[in-house]
């Protein structure tokens, strides 16, 4: 197949975006034009409240290849990039933030590598845009794969790209509680990393703080592996463990010593030690049912209030 034949998509999620759009679209379309003539840019509006949405409709009106979906509410990035794929036939698909901080210019090198038969080409990144990015995205990445051994690829970003055998394999996940990260990993297939220079964002802000950031790694860790579940168990066992022990001393203490005073700072520490613990259990099989309960509803994962171009 030569490379007129082959057809490239790249999906961009946008997200209180609008005075990126028109920027975004020109370099998207400077570097797919080095790979094939056949391309087109998907921009998934993820329900902003500005002007995103009016942004698009005015570069799809100037650019047939560009297509717009607007979704009926505010999902999620992952959410956003699922409805993309959903919606692309190429032969290969690209996936990248829609705030310019995935370079539009390794677009070339991800495609030549997946024409090389190779299914998913991730992107990593060699430094992060601030000092807190680079504590939370290593706090990340470390206890993803040394606590809870998962072994994914670290300090990857959103950016990546797929073949269609991948593309079909990701649509086919139906799951409502979803995770880009987690998906493509459970994929599997033959891979490889293109190392990047993450950017500034364009204009504007980052929609990530710490907490979003956690809950995505809650959410990552939660859909991937039952280890949690395993750690509290052992938790339990080390606690019951030595509250035994601390019984057997306290009685010794006691028949040893009968005019001992009642420690009043251990009966704290303890309350306060397996209070907290009792919580932070129900925390996490809390979530867990919850999770369960979200599946179980099997509602529709996504829904689109607009189409253009399609």
């Amino acid at each position: 197949m030569n490379t007129s034949e082959v057809s490239l998509s790249v999906i961009c999620t946008i997200y209180q975006s609008a005075a990126i759009v028109n920027e975004l679209v020109r370099l998207v379309s400077s570097e797919c034009t080095k790979c094939t003539p056949n391309f087109k840019i998907i921009l998934v509006d993820d329900c902003s409240s500005d002007s995103s949405w009016r942004a698009i409709e005015d570069v799809c009106r100037k650019q047939s290849n560009v297509r717009g979906i607007r979704l009926g509410r505010n999902f999620g990035q992952q959410v956003a990039v699922s409805a993309g794929l959903r919606y692309s036939k190429a032969d290969y698909v690209i996936v990248m933030d829609g705030d310019l901080q995935n370079p539009p210019s390794a677009i070339p090198e991800i495609f030549d590598k997946l024409k090389n038969n190779l299914d998913i080409v991730y992107t990593t990144s060699m430094a992060r845009n601030s000092f807190a990015d680079s504590v939370t995205s290593w706090l990340f990445w470390w206890i993803m794969n040394k606590i809870f051994k998962i072994n994914v690829i670290p300090n990857q970003l959103m950016m990546r790209g797929m073949s269609r055998r991948c593309g079909d394999l990701f649509n086919s996940y139906n799951e409502q509680i979803r995770n880009v990260v987690g998906i493509t990993h459970d994929i599997g297939l033959n891979y490889s990393v293109v190392k990047v220079r993450n950017n500034k964002r364009h204009s504007g802000h980052s929609n990530y703080n710490f907490f979003k950031r956690f809950d995505v790694m809650l959410d990552v860790v939660l859909l991937m592996t039952n280890r949690p579940l395993t750690y509290l168990i052992y938790g339990a066992a080390f606690a019951f463990f030595a509250s035994f022990i601390l019984g057997v001393i306290t009685l010794i203490n006691y028949l040893r010593f009968p005019e001992m005073p009642v420690g009043y700072t251990t009966i704290i520490f303890l309350i306060c030690l397996f209070g907290s613990s009792t919580l932070l259990v129900l925390g996490i099989i809390g979530r867990y049912l919850a999770n369960i309960y979200t599946e179980a509803r099997n509602r529709p994962l996504f829904n689109v209030e607009k189409k253009i171009n399609f």
